[in-house]
């Protein structure tokens, strides 16, 4: 009994001891979308999806194992371009949509290299994505204009080199779990939420 409380009372030592040394460090996170595609149906066409994300990151770092999480609260800027279609095949005029978002990405991250100037890492977590404001969506044979939806979900998953403990730069892949759009036209909905996954480049500066 005496050598299991000693033992429950070293391993609470060593959390506490763990939690201590944690670090915890902060800084500036940047995206960028690398994603052109165009999407088609019978009624509408969706060209020209970019974007860019910018805001402020914190990381929790845990001793002696390479291992973090990172939280970010980043603004998050899409743009794309919306063709509607008429039954003869005629285009009507292009709308540039651009929509603007909250974006709150929480990241388990493993770095490579613990001694090294230049350590490769690993990346991985959930999204979530807020609408702040954004452009309607008018659609000839729509009774109503369609609106983003308030809320977004997905994972990241990406990898990336970080230089000196103050410079990460990587390649990031999110898999969107919700739709952008709602609407019950088929048609609409396959083109406007037709995206399987988006591509960034990212770049962090730790302060």
């Amino acid at each position: 009994m005496k050598t299991k409380k000693l033992f429950s009372s070293l391993i609470l030592l060593l959390m506490i001891a763990t939690a201590t040394n944690a670090q915890v460090r902060f800084g500036l996170r940047g995206e960028v979308g690398l994603n052109k595609p165009s999407f088609s149906k019978d009624i509408v066409e969706v060209e020209n999806l970019t974007g860019f994300k910018l805001g402020p990151t914190a990381e929790f770092q845990l001793p002696l194992i390479n291992l973090g999480i990172e939280g970010s609260l980043l603004y998050s800027n899409d743009k794309m371009n919306v063709t509607g279609i008429s039954e003869g095949g005629v285009q009507s005029t292009v709308q540039k949509v651009s929509n603007h978002y909250l974006e709150i990405p929480v990241n388990l991250k493993y770095r490579f290299g613990s001694i090294l100037p230049v350590k490769v890492f690993v990346a991985g977590g959930p999204y979530a994505r807020f609408l702040l404001s954004g452009d309607d969506v008018k659609i000839s044979d729509a009774t109503e204009n369609i609106k983003a939806k308030n809320f977004e979900a997905g994972i990241n998953l990406g990898a990336g080199v970080e230089i000196f403990s103050r410079l990460a730069v990587g390649v990031q892949y999110g898999f969107i779990l919700t739709d952008n759009y709602g609407t019950d036209k088929p048609e609409w909905k396959d083109a406007l939420n037709g995206k399987d996954g988006t591509w960034a480049l990212t770049a962090t500066v730790y302060f």
